[in-house]
């Protein structure tokens, strides 16, 4: 059993662990698997030049590209430098970007909103939403001519979650549809965009969803919720408009490419760490807590950005136990949460909740491509 141990004046009341619950909290539940299927991000475009050429690749508004029409522009624009836009050009952009820096970095935002993005970090981002989006599917698809999917990313064409959700679509050979600035901020007009567009996969925070209006949306199979805090109804709504979808909730990072965490969406607010991540739980001193007792969250993994020039780089402190072949910086995040005795982090809103709802980001940050 956990023994209850002194601090210092002021500070909470720590509890050392059993050695074996000790490696259980370090090892087992703070880490996530081994990242599967990590394809490389030339290997990525590539696999879109399988794609029947008429399939649509990107929507947004009345624009459309096709594969055969992405693909050669794409082509064209490797290595040169165009400035930010909107809609299907902007995807040309954030395609031809990863593709010239295979092994670098890649520098996204400018200023106080600068960080930089290893292109493996990317390439784990992507597969994990390849993973995803693919466990939901009713039927056989051939591998090598994707499966077509209309998944809908709501999220700013310069935010790091359009560059993930562009890859894995394009990468399984699906259509992605981003919503105008108007629709976005419509609930109405987001939900005559799922329904024109027979959207299959969703990913949005739960202020976008929280207003979709409509008795039912049934070609919905899959709802990604994204961001740290989900309202204990949003769940029994998502179900009544797609009772057939799969629904889960990831937490994100500003400075984590992708979820780094997910579970259920049935406002338990438990998760696990994504396949290569990494999340601790630790109290004033940087040990790690007992289950059921409430630390600070510190979190990294293979798909962690560098610190860049952002104001919370100072944020990034060493990992007081490193793991062979992760990366030895975390992130502090400000969050509070404990982890349960099966496992489960469970994210308190209570506590700091205004910083941490500040600090525990979400898919559609301001981040942009420099």
């Amino acid at each position: 059993m956990p023994r209850v141990i002194s601090g210092k004046a002021g500070a909470r009341t720590s509890f050392a662990l059993t050695p074996a619950l000790r490696q259980r909290v370090l090892d087992e539940w703070a880490s996530g698997v081994e990242p599967a299927d990590v394809v490389g991000l030339t290997r990525l475009l590539r696999r879109a030049w399988a794609v029947p050429v008429a399939r649509p690749a990107v929507r947004c508004g009345d624009d459309c590209l096709d594969y055969g029409d992405l693909c050669a522009r794409v082509g064209r624009s490797a290595g040169t430098h165009s400035t930010p836009s909107a809609g299907p050009d902007e995807a040309v952009r954030l395609l031809a970007l990863p593709a010239v820096h295979e092994g670098g970095l890649i520098r996204l935002g400018a200023g106080g909103r600068s960080v930089s993005l290893t292109a493996g970090a990317l390439a784990v981002a992507v597969a994990d939403r390849r993973a995803v989006a693919a466990e939901q599917r009713w039927e056989w698809t051939d591998p090598a001519l994707g499966a077509p999917d209309v998944r809908l990313v709501v999220a700013p064409w310069d935010s790091v979650g359009t560059l993930v959700e562009l890859l894995a679509a394009i990468a399984d050979g699906a259509t992605l549809v981003v919503p105008t600035d108007t629709e976005r901020a419509d609930p109405v007009a987001l939900t005559e965009l799922i329904v024109a567009r027979s959207v299959t996969h969703v990913v949005a925070s739960p202020a976008d969803l929280a207003g979709l209006r409509g008795s039912g949306l049934p070609t919905v199979r899959r709802w990604d919720v994204v961001g740290n805090h989900c309202p204990a109804g949003l769940c029994d709504r998502l179900r009544a408009l797609s009772p057939e979808a799969v629904t889960s909730f990831g937490y994100g990072l500003p400075v984590y490419a992708g979820a780094v965490a997910r579970g259920p969406l049935d406002g338990s607010g438990r998760a696990r760490p994504i396949p290569g991540a990494r999340l601790l739980v630790l109290d004033d001193y940087r040990q790690p807590v007992a289950p059921g007792v409430v630390g600070e969250v510190y979190a990294g993994g293979a798909a962690l950005m560098e610190d860049g020039d952002r104001p919370g780089a100072s944020r990034f402190v060493a990992d007081p136990f490193p793991v062979e072949g992760v990366s030895p910086r975390l992130y502090r995040t400000g969050a509070r949460a404990r982890w349960t005795a099966d496992g489960w982090l469970i994210f308190e809103d209570d506590l700091g909740a205004a910083d941490s709802r500040q600090l525990v980001g979400r898919l559609t940050s301001t981040t942009v491509l420099a």
